[in-house]
């Protein structure tokens, strides 16, 4: 098996978030991430593919199923003449304050990740082999009619759509980010073709803060350390193969590891291999998509550890 890793054109870092009470903080999500996660890929085996005429037709398109005419409007036109950005809580997840400025280049930026998305799941649908789309900004904090968390478009249920547009009934998403993708969840929600599973942090000071548990929902409220962390992985896989998925979108966090600024826990790099075993052993069709993961000295032997298990 090849692991096919697809990376768009590089954007500009965001610039800053904004924390309760205002104060602004230099953003953790910067190019950088991609350059180290993309060294590790290779050095696993992974090869790069190219990016296809057509796919940010598609993605944009997709986006429209997915995201509210809004949320794209403001996406694309928010920022008003003589500003360099703006910040509408009208946009921010329920019961959130806005915490992720729109830039002006924030719209170009979504949309390049969204039609590598596309791109990872035609490969994966046409070749029958793994796909990686190593994007920024991420996707799973983006719902319905808001961004948040550094995303702005859901990359994840984008490849998944695609994914089925190929010809798959049913689709599973596993989220492994340290933080709970609020915005698949809500992407999801009362479609049945899409079944949606999460491993994450469930302390009440991570973001997204506060959630209701509820079928597919793996939560951690403390350091769950290694063997904890693959069995809520375990256990999230077989609730998507209970579910009947002809396909998997895997969200990648690689906030997991100890160290990462956004995280709390104590995982090493390596933890990422047998993670990748458990979803080779499916032996479905299987997009993995870029989320968090900021620790910059862990990315590369985290994503090298992925890959050499997803290129078995």
């Amino acid at each position: 098996m090849t692991l096919h890793v697809v990376v768009p054109q590089e954007s500009e870092a965001l610039p800053f978030t904004v924390e309760p009470g205002g104060a602004q903080v230099a953003s953790k999500e910067v190019p950088e991430r991609i350059h180290r996660i993309l060294d590790g890929l290779l050095d696993g085996g992974a090869v790069l593919a190219p990016p296809g005429a057509d796919d940010t037709v598609r993605a944009e398109r997709l986006a429209g199923a997915v995201h509210g005419k809004e949320l794209l409007e403001h996406l694309r036109h928010g920022v008003p003449q003589g500003a360099d950005s703006v910040l509408d809580d009208a946009f921010a997840a329920p019961g959130l304050e806005q915490e992720t400025p729109v830039t002006r280049g924030v719209w170009p930026a979504a949309l390049g990740a969204a039609a590598a998305a596309v791109r990872a799941a035609l490969l994966t649908a046409r070749r029958g082999e793994p796909a990686y789309a190593l994007v920024r900004p991420p996707g799973h904090h983006a719902g319905p009619g808001w961004y948040g968390g550094y995303c702005f478009l859901n990359n994840a249920v984008i490849a998944a759509r695609t994914l089925q547009e190929e010809g798959a009934s049913r689709v599973g998403i596993l989220d492994v980010d340290y933080h709970l993708g609020n915005g698949t969840h809500a992407c999801v929600q009362g479609d049945p073709t899409l079944a949606f599973a999460s491993v994450h942090s469930s302390r009440p000071d991570d973001f997204p803060y506060a959630f209701e548990p509820g079928p597919g929902l793996f939560g951690a409220g403390s350091d769950p350390g290694p063997q904890g962390f693959l069995a809520l992985v375990g256990d999230a896989v077989s609730y998507l193969r209970g579910q009947d998925v002809e396909a998997l979108v895997v969200s990648v966090g690689y906030d997991v590891l100890a160290g990462d600024p956004h995280g709390s826990w104590s995982l090493a790099p390596e933890v990422f291999g047998p993670v990748a075993a458990l979803v080779t052993e499916q032996r479905l069709p299987t997009v993995f998509v870029q989320e968090g993961g900021y620790g910059l000295p862990s990315l590369r032997g985290a994503a090298r550890a992925l890959a050499l298990e997803a290129s078995r």
